[in-house]
């Protein structure tokens, strides 16, 4: 089984992590890879520079032997659409299971995506449930949840949801950046070698003393 964890990651912090290490333990699974949105087509732009995105990922996965870090949508020059990368990925392991994790609140909003219908020929989703529960769905959203979900995803190559009973942690990206450009503190949301990378880069407005680790 091949699982994958989308985000811009900016910056990447202990929720992601949290998350992606719920799933590791949840699912019969070696590693969860964490696919950077290297050009997220929902956003007109992000906090930090690619690079420096894709450096932090890759500090914030170094302690974690159960996470990996994937750029393959870097490699793209083009804006990311996860059905894309997962047609790729698709076309490399025909053989194998795949499975794409998102949050409740994206789930929500599935029917938004890019060739949203054609995510569960691929693939299966696994929906993590945010603080607060799983959002209330109706109409043509609550009969496909109905129709696709399964209990476990042990046997399912693609077309199964798969909902994750596990509370995840209640961090925002959005506030971090907020917070590091007012001056507060934030070592207590993200990993410390990313703090000490946004320290040293001077990422998202700060001054250079928000994120210190002493």
């Amino acid at each position: 089984m091949i699982c994958l964890f989308g985000g811009t990651f900016d910056p990447v912090h202990n929720g992601h992590l949290h998350a992606a290490e719920t799933v590791s333990r949840a699912l019969p699974v070696d590693r969860v890879r964490l696919v950077l949105s290297a050009r997220p087509s929902h956003k007109d732009s992000t906090g930090a520079p690619l690079a420096d995105r894709w450096a932090m990922l890759e500090l914030a996965c170094a302690d974690h032997p159960h996470l990996l870090p994937d750029d393959r949508e870097m490699r793209r020059a083009r804006p990311s659409f996860t059905v894309e990368t997962l047609e790729a990925l698709r076309a490399e392991h025909p053989r194998e299971s795949l499975c794409w994790v998102i949050g409740s609140d994206a789930y929500a909003l599935l029917d938004s995506w890019h060739r949203w219908q054609e995510v569960l020929m691929l693939a299966n989703l696994v929906v993590l449930r945010r603080p607060g529960g799983f959002p209330p769905m109706s109409g043509p959203m609550q009969a496909y949840t109905d129709g696709h979900r399964v209990d476990s995803l042990e046997s399912c190559h693609k077309g199964g949801i798969f909902m994750l009973d596990d509370e995840m942690e209640e961090i925002s990206a959005a506030g971090i950046r907020a917070d590091i450009a007012a001056g507060r503190d934030v070592t207590h949301l993200i990993p410390a070698p990313v703090a000490n990378y946004i320290k040293t880069h001077r990422l998202y407005g700060g001054g250079g003393n928000e994120t210190s680790t002493r």
